[in-house]
This record gives structure tokens, C-alpha cells and sequence, in this order.
């Protein structure tokens, strides 16, 4: 009987295992899915610029020229296969360029530039004019001259530089609980629940010991997250509680476990027939002998 309730207590503690990973598993991260769908339709900006570069007329360029601009279409080509494009992370209200962002990742035109061996004109723009569009940077000269020799109009090089979406605004939910504390407390509570049924109908030193290690653990767990708010707070008041009792009930039938073993002990000890051999006189016909006596006490 008692190994089939270890054996129920283990499924049980099993199947809440599994139901809290599926019910608390973490929402989607808002920010990975906005950066992969930029991905996306960065990539698809990118192919579509490509196309209109390579049928574009080039009759009117020089030969170093065309060199260049065919370079910089096989570069920009290898930049969107990357797939590594700037975030926009300061401006939440529209979509904006950024000739290089705040990891230091640059954006198509500023990639070509820098490429190009022309770092000292990207480091110029990003520190003066960093969110500019390309059709207000007509007024710089160095860029204007490199787009010259590099065979590429400012419609064109206009064309090249995107805009990047605003992340996406997150609003923080507290009564949400955080779905390593969940599955924690549900692995804890289940833990408690069955090791106090097993205490308080098929007690052993195990389901003590079990009972005993579970309620603290989950005491533990509850005051660490005792002073959070909302749901995350609930939770950790019902840890304390639940591990409390476990732990309590563990000490009870422990010390009832002992006292019925000092006492069924004591009673076996009582029922035993005490007996002792000693020398004696006894008579035989009518003359006395030595012999032996045994003396028993019920």
C-alpha cells in the first residue's frame, strides 16, 4: 500500500509539472518578433533595390564608375543576406533611419560608405546628423562627392537607405507570474500536497523526510519573492502557507511515528516471559538432592 502511494504521489507530482509548463509558458517576445518581421521586410526593400540598380542605364558613367557601382550592388547584396540591420530604439512614435544605431550597427548606405574606405564620412554624419534622410545630406559635400565616383545618383542612394519601425510599447502586467516561479511553486506545492497525504495516511521516514525538505523549500521559495506585488505576491503567500503545512505535518508524524513504536516496543518488552536457572535442593523419594530450579515470571 505504501509503495502504490509513493507511486500515485510521483504521478501526481508529474502531471502538475507538465500542467505548468503548458499553462505559465512565456508569452512571445514582443521586441524578437518586431525585429524578425523588420528582417523580413528589410530583406524584401533590399531585393527590390537591387533589381532597379543592376537594370538601371549606366551608359553615361565612366568606366571606373560603373567599376564602383557594381561593387557596391554586389556589396549591398551581401549586406541583406547578413541580415543584421539597425533598430530603432528612440524614436517610438514613427519610423525613422539611422545611419548607424546604438549598437553600432549601420544602415545600408552608411555600410557601402564605410566599405568603401570612407569610415571618417559615416562617423561625421552619425555624430552630426545621424536620423538625416539622404535628400537632406545633399548639402554635404564629402557624401556628395563619393556618390559622384561611385556611379550612384542621391535618388538612387535615397532608394538604398531605409527607415526602421519603433519597437513595439510592452505594458507590464502585475498580476502576470513569471513562468520559472510558476512551474517552481507548482513542482513545490505538488510535492507538499502528496507528501502530506502520504503523512497523514500511510506515514514512514520517507514521507517524513519528503514532507519535512519539500515544506521548507517551498517557505523558501515563498519568502524570496514575499515583498514582489500583484500575482507574483499571491503566489509566494500560498507557497508560505503550503510549505508550512507540509512541514508541520511532516514533524507531527514523525514524533507520532516514534511514540507508537516507543509504545508498541514497550508492550512487546511487558509481554515477554522472563524466566531463571539457578542450583536448588529438591527431594527425591525421601532423600533431598542437588539440582536445578527454574523460577518464570508472567
Amino acid at each position: 500500500m505504501k509503495r502504490l502511494s509513493v507511486i500515485l504521489a510521483g504521478s501526481v507530482i508529474t502531471l502538475a509539472l507538465t500542467g505548468a509548463t503548458a499553462l505559465h509558458r512565456s508569452p512571445p517576445d514582443a521586441r524578437k518578433l518586431h525585429l524578425v518581421a523588420e528582417q523580413t521586410r528589410l530583406r524584401a526593400h533590399f531585393d527590390s533595390v537591387d533589381t532597379e540598380l543592376r537594370v538601371a542605364d549606366v551608359s553615361g558613367l565612366s568606366a571606373q564608375q560603373r567599376s564602383m557601382r557594381a561593387k557596391l550592388v554586389g556589396w549591398l547584396r551581401e549586406y541583406r543576406n547578413a541580415g543584421v540591420f539597425p533598430e530603432n530604439d528612440r524614436f517610438a512614435d514613427r519610423a525613422m533611419p539611422f545611419f548607424r544605431d546604438s549598437h553600432g550597427i549601420l544602415c545600408a548606405m552608411a555600410y557601402l560608405v564605410d566599405r568603401s574606405g570612407r569610415g571618417d564620412i559615416v562617423d561625421h554624419i552619425a555624430q552630426t546628423r545621424n536620423n538625416a534622410f539622404i535628400h537632406q545630406l545633399v548639402d554635404d559635400p564629402e557624401l556628395v562627392a563619393w556618390l559622384h565616383e561611385s556611379g550612384l545618383t542621391v535618388d538612387e542612394a535615397a532608394r538604398i537607405q531605409p527607415t526602421y519601425g519603433p519597437l513595439p510599447i510592452t505594458v507590464d502586467n502585475p498580476d502576470r507570474v513569471s513562468s520559472s516561479y510558476a512551474l517552481l511553486s507548482m513542482g513545490l506545492g505538488s510535492a507538499s500536497v502528496a507528501s502530506t497525504a502520504l503523512n497523514v495516511f500511510s506515514p514512514s521516514r520517507l514521507s517524513n523526510a519528503l514532507g519535512f525538505i519539500a515544506g521548507v523549500a517551498q517557505v523558501a521559495a515563498g519568502a524570496d519573492r514575499i515583498k514582489e506585488r500583484g500575482g507574483t505576491r499571491r503566489v509566494a503567500i500560498a507557497n508560505a502557507y503550503v510549505g508550512s503545512i507540509s512541514a508541520v505535518a511532516a514533524i507531527f508524524s514523525a514524533y507520532r511515528h516514534g511514540r507508537q513504536t516507543a509504545d508498541s516496543k514497550n508492550a512487546s518488552e511487558n509481554a515477554k516471559v522472563r524466566t531463571a536457572v539457578s542450583p536448588d535442593l529438591v527431594v527425591v523419594g525421601n532423600r533431598q538432592q542437588l539440582g536445578l530450579g527454574v523460577h518464570a515470571q508472567f
